[in-house]
């Protein structure tokens, strides 16, 4: 049996993302894939059995980095709207320069592909928002008046509008932009 290298795996998953942002998830092949890593098809199965296997381990590769970058610099002790400030910050910067990966997680997560254990984990992953959320509820800061998790939407959807956006080249985003729209989230949620 053949080792697997580490290497070879992680330039089947930059080549199905690749593939996936161009194609899709549903125009991705097994040999579409082999050929845009370079690899023999052959090769490609001995890292996964299947085009599922491979968008799995894809998806969960992509959300254990994506959830890791979310919390980056977080701190309960810090007042309540500069945490959440550097969260939203966080998932903003997140949109923007991992733009490809943020698409297909969503293409996955909405998916046939995506496992009821998947859509947990994915559910599971929202927790430390949720919990910075009734923070900002304890002490008074947010809204009482509204669910946590529409709180969370409220902020996610606006912050995937401007990040696809900006990426597109449609709104650009600079310091000021960025304030203001945080100043907007700001005032949707707070009490």
């Amino acid at each position: 049996m053949r080792t697997k290298d580490t290497n070879k795996a992680d330039l089947i998953f930059k080549a199905g993302l690749a593939l996936i942002t161009k194609e899709g998830i549903a125009g991705v092949t097994m040999s579409k894939l082999a050929a845009k890593a370079g690899m023999a098809t052959g090769t490609l199965y001995i890292y996964f059995r299947s085009k599922e296997t491979l968008l799995r381990k894809l998806y969960e590769k992509l959300n254990r980095e994506s959830s890791a970058r979310f919390m980056k610099g977080y701190d309960t002790r810090q007042p309540f709207a500069a945490g959440l400030k550097r969260v939203w910050l966080n998932y903003l910067n997140h949109r923007i320069t991992h733009h490809d990966e943020s698409v297909f997680l969503e293409q996955y997560y909405r998916s046939p592909y995506i496992s009821a254990d998947e859509l947990q984990i994915a559910e599971s992953m929202k927790a430390p928002v949720h919990q910075m959320i009734r923070r900002g509820k304890e002490e008074q800061f947010i809204r009482e008046d509204v669910d946590d998790e529409m709180l969370f939407l409220a902020m996610l959807g606006f912050i995937r509008e401007l990040a696809d956006e900006h990426v597109s080249g449609v709104y650009v985003l600079d310091e000021a932009r960025i304030e203001k729209a945080f100043q907007i989230s700001w005032e949707a949620i707070k009490r």
